[in-house]
């Protein structure tokens, strides 16, 4: 068990990795405003710190965690540091390898390791916008998470990737709470997809579902209720 919590959806972000005429790769990852926002929610603003040393021309970033027993409320006036190195961004490269170095020393530490689980992201062209600029191609949409779930293991189990809105990548299986039974079928209600896309919530069809036909359903008995 990590001593950091999982990361939310609203936490990762995508960017585009490879683009071709077929489609993109995204690849997902933290920013080290994310690092920093978890570092003070767990232990505090006052009890972390993080350095940066040159070494060899290559520029490692460390976070330092005062020892503390969270549960009693005792602190130690012991550091213990992790470091790792960083690379150099496409853009402000001195601050790009800084911000780097210190992400990756909160992976070290935990912090958004479970990215390392994610599976092969494929979006395809039909699905994005892919622009030929004189044999180079590029894709500017937004990607985001609009949805995780972790396993037991800590590892990505589902995962949903929109833009605007609409769905373009879904792949697992969301969790399903035991309580969505299907009073028709006696099978989970699982998430489903409105007609734009987008994702309909397992809770709204089965609130839906209990409104207008008076049975918490899944999306095939509701159609099958709704067609009469």
């Amino acid at each position: 068990m990590k001593l950091f919590r999982l990361l939310r959806a609203d936490e990762i972000e995508c960017r585009v990795a490879r683009c071709s005429e077929k489609g993109v790769t995204i690849l997902l990852y933290k920013t080290a405003r994310t690092d920093a926002d978890l570092l003070d929610e767990l232990v505090g603003p006052s009890h972390w710190q993080n350095d940066f040393r040159e070494i060899d021309g290559v520029l490692y970033g460390g976070i330092g965690i005062r020892e503390c027993d969270f549960m009693n409320g005792l602190v130690s006036t012991d550091w213990i540091w992790k470091w790792d190195a960083g690379t150099e961004s496409n853009t402000e490269a001195e601050k790009g390898r800084a911000s780097d170095a210190f992400k990756r020393a909160g992976f070290k530490w935990g912090i958004g390791r479970e990215l390392y689980s994610a599976p092969f992201i494929f979006i395809p062209a039909g699905k994005c916008t892919v622009k030929d600029s004189g044999g180079r191609y590029q894709c500017f949409d937004n990607f985001e998470v609009s949805e995780i779930a972790y396993d037991d293991q800590e590892r990505i189990s589902y995962l949903v990737v929109t833009v605007k809105g609409s769905v373009v990548f879904e792949w697992g299986e969301p969790k399903t709470e035991s309580s969505l039974i299907c009073e028709e079928c006696g099978k989970p209600i699982r998430d489903g997809k409105k007609k734009d896309g987008s994702v309909w919530k397992a809770e709204s069809i089965a609130k839906y579902t209990k409104a207008g036909y008076g049975k918490q359903m899944c999306v095939d008995c509701g159609k099958k209720a709704a067609n009469g």
